[in-house]
């Protein structure tokens, strides 16, 4: 494991289980050394309880040919069929079952594939967090095809580059963005009329001459599953997931279904070890990995249930988990900044939020965070859609990003040199990139 403030490995498992077959004693005053390094004995016993479950996530996450059956789409179909009359999304005021969602999805699949969508073939989805982003997520990848999830904030050309970019076929958006896809209409490949659906957004139902109503075309089709998810494998690409565009025009990341299943399936059993009681409080944009990936693939791998907002509140943060009972929150740690510096009250750890993970925790916020709101386990991870390596505090680790199953280098880089700095470890970093040129 990794200690973000100092960088250095904090504990191997050898020295863990070591210490712990090795000791006699158990109590929360007594200390052991390893390597110049003090650990409470409570802390190696805290993190050996975690064991089983993190052996039971290798054996699933253990490297497996592109051709192995799987995708998200299944976990949901299973869900319906195990678990059907459990609740799966709550939002704004309304609730859908396992089943109920399942059915939604089903409706939408079978329309695309009336629409000629093939495997393979890319479905552009511009929209708010809401239900029937979910739904028409699960549909798409329910059929073999892959999701252009389209940043609800872009317009003109960046809109017009990601759409086309990944060569769309229908674009599917909410009626709260209708008049950002009809500025860029015009500078698309895609027919009006005919390849443009709108998704009303409760009493906003706007009329197009140029899209059709998704709520219309699709309230006759069948709630059946469609049959195509089992021939899904984990080597196709399910989403296109576009970075932020900061440093030009948005780039789109391949997201396969196997790297789906594996966020999911880590944030889910050994990240927030949700069970299908517990609830997700999910406010980040789904159209980005961690809210989609992390987030609802959590709900999708466990069948636990999803209180989704639109957009994050720090004023409603707490009535919302305590009203709703959600034991789980996906952050991004400015999010916990904020709610940090809101008001203090005596009650603030009063509330049902058991575990969270996310990214971008800082160390002057975690302590405070963590005591001040009751939170038992933060799962810290870093990772991107378009990076190689990931790391995960699955052992609960204060302040730390915890470890990685791959092979890496830590260097030093100097961000406004924009260079390694010079130290052993970056002499052998260099040397074995040198070796493998």
């Amino acid at each position: 494991m990794l200690d973000t403030k100092y960088a250095r490995p904090l504990c191997t498992a050898r020295e863990i289980l070591t210490v712990a077959l090795n000791s006699g004693k158990v109590g929360n005053s007594l200390l052991v050394e390893i390597e110049g390094r003090k650990m409470g004995i409570m802390d190696v016993v805290s993190t050996l309880v975690r064991v089983p479950t993190l052996l039971q996530l290798k054996k699933a996450m253990a490297p497996k040919p592109d051709e192995t059956p799987g995708s998200f789409a299944v976990w949901v179909e299973a869900n319906a069929e195990n678990l059907a009359n459990n609740p799966a999304i709550v939002f704004e005021g309304k609730e859908v079952t396992w089943s109920e969602f399942n059915a939604l999805a089903n409706q939408y699949a079978h329309f695309l594939k009336s629409r000629g969508i093939q495997r393979g073939d890319c479905v552009s989805v511009m929209m708010d967090n809401r239900i029937e982003f979910l739904a028409l997520v699960v549909a798409i990848n329910k059929i073999g095809a892959i999701g252009g999830l389209l940043n609800n904030n872009l317009t003109g050309r960046q809109l017009t580059h990601c759409i086309s970019v990944i060569h769309s076929k229908l674009c599917i958006f909410g009626a709260e963005v209708a008049e950002s896809v009809d500025a860029v209409r015009g500078d698309l490949s895609l027919t009006e009329g005919e390849d443009f659906f709108v998704v009303p957004d409760g009493d906003r139902a706007p009329t197009l001459n140029w899209a059709q109503s998704f709520a219309s075309v699709t309230e006759d089709q069948s709630s059946s599953n469609p049959g195509d998810a089992a021939d899904n494998t984990i080597g196709e690409t399910a989403l296109y997931i576009f970075t932020s565009g900061t440093t030009g025009l948005p780039k789109a990341a391949l997201t396969s279904n196997r790297r789906y299943i594996m966020g999911g399936g880590l944030s889910g059993q050994a990240g927030l070890k949700l069970k299908p009681s517990d609830r997700i409080y999910l406010c980040l944009p789904l159209y980005h990995a961690t809210g989609l990936m992390i987030g609802a693939g959590a709900a999708f791998s466990t069948g636990a249930s999803m209180f989704i907002r639109r957009r994050f509140s720090a004023s409603n943060f707490l009535d919302d988990v305590r009203t709703h009972h959600c034991t789980g929150f996906v952050y991004i740690g400015e999010l916990c900044r904020y709610l940090t510096n809101t008001a203090e009250k005596p009650d603030d750890h009063n509330n049902p939020i058991r575990s969270m993970i996310g990214n971008g925790m800082r160390p002057d916020v975690w302590m405070d965070f963590k005591n001040r709101f009751g939170v038992d386990t933060i799962c810290e991870f870093y990772g991107a859609p378009e990076g190689n390596v990931s790391f995960a505090n699955l052992f609960n680790k204060d302040c730390t990003v915890g470890m990685t199953s791959s092979v890496v280098n830590l260097v030093q880089y100097d961000v406004d040199q924009d260079e390694i700095v010079a130290t052993a470890m970056a002499s052998a970093y260099r040397s074995l990139k040198a070796s493998q040129a």
